[in-house]
């Protein structure tokens, strides 16, 4: 169960024998204005360095910020999570600054509905060979919520004024982000509901692992299943192709609820990357932020956010 102390960053447990990471996402998307960002702080305790990350997509251009920062062994002394050009502030209404060249943004962020452990879903079936945390569709500890931001970004000497909605992910544990086959991570927002439903192949686990909820007024409903079989990306060895047609999921809950989700993947507003590269540069885990529209079939709503698409390549 998520508390209050699990916004800011966690002891590293003393038997680290992988990478260590604490890692912060928060998207946005404004399609009124066609704007996309994802801002990523990763602390890596183990190797002393922070990865700061700002991409933000707006009047047609793209920027992007990475910065290695200096940090020392305990990611608790590191607050506010700031690198000189981007700040994160934590806490119930997290807030970014940034501000390099002539970019920068001011956006607040408000939960629209509460914060969702992922422990909280159902264990996948079998075993794990990291036990009961390799279980979860992700094997370290997450939460996920769904957001309305608002605030305004300067984009090489345009002011843009920003009204969207949003999510975010807090995860910290041991990884090994190589270990990641694929995935599936759907952050959709549509006016009655937060649609977080993901799948995954990793390592530690023999299969495809389910996770999520919705989140709505009621409540969480964790998400049981996620059917992947409208992905026409999955071949291994290949790389990710251009999405050139829309994709659909159906989502069965735990309480027996289902849900047929349409992203609008082949006209999107933004494409951003949170690759990952070894340092032998021999494997890729690309990580692709698909900022687009989405469409919940039961209700005919539409909506909007980010649909992350991860695959592995051995480069």
């Amino acid at each position: 169960m998520i508390g209050a102390a699990d916004e800011h960053a966690h002891a590293v447990a003393p038997q680290a024998f992988q990478t260590w990471k604490e890692n912060w996402c928060l998207c946005a998307v404004d399609p009124a204005q066609r704007f996309a960002a994802v801002f990523h702080v990763s602390l890596r305790p183990v190797t002393g360095e922070g990865v700061f990350s700002a991409k933000l997509y707006a009047g047609g251009h793209e920027f992007k910020h990475v910065r290695r920062h200096p940090i020392g062994p305990d990611p608790r002394a590191l607050m506010p999570l700031a690198d000189g050009a981007l700040t994160v502030t934590l806490g119930d209404a997290p807030r970014v600054e940034f501000e390099l060249d002539e970019v920068s943004a001011s956006l607040e962020f408000t939960g629209r509905f509460g914060v969702f452990d992922f422990a909280d879903g159902p264990l996948a079936p079998g075993p794990s060979t990291l036990g009961d945390i390799g279980r979860h569709v992700f094997p370290f500890n997450h939460y996920e919520q769904g957001l309305d931001v608002r605030g305004v970004v300067r984009f090489g000497g345009e002011e843009v004024v920003i009204s969207g909605r949003g999510n975010r992910d807090h995860s910290w544990g041991f990884r090994d982000d190589f270990g990641f086959r694929h995935h599936h991570w759907i952050c959709a927002n549509f006016d009655s509901c937060f649609v977080g439903g993901s799948a995954m192949v990793e390592t530690s686990y023999d299969g495809l692992k389910h996770g999520g909820a919705v989140a709505s007024a009621d409540g969480h409903d964790p998400i049981a299943e996620v059917d992947e079989s409208g992905a026409y990306w999955l071949a291994p060895g290949e790389a990710l192709p251009d999405l050139d047609r829309d994709v659909t999921y159906t989502l069965r809950t735990l309480s027996g609820r289902e849900l047929t989700v349409t992203a609008h993947v082949s006209s999107p507003y933004a494409l951003l990357y949170l690759n990952a590269r070894s340092e032998d540069r021999t494997q890729l885990y690309q990580d692709r932020q698909v900022f687009c529209d989405y469409t919940l079939h039961e209700t005919g709503e539409r909506g909007c956010g980010v649909l992350e698409l991860g695959k592995y390549l051995v480069t």
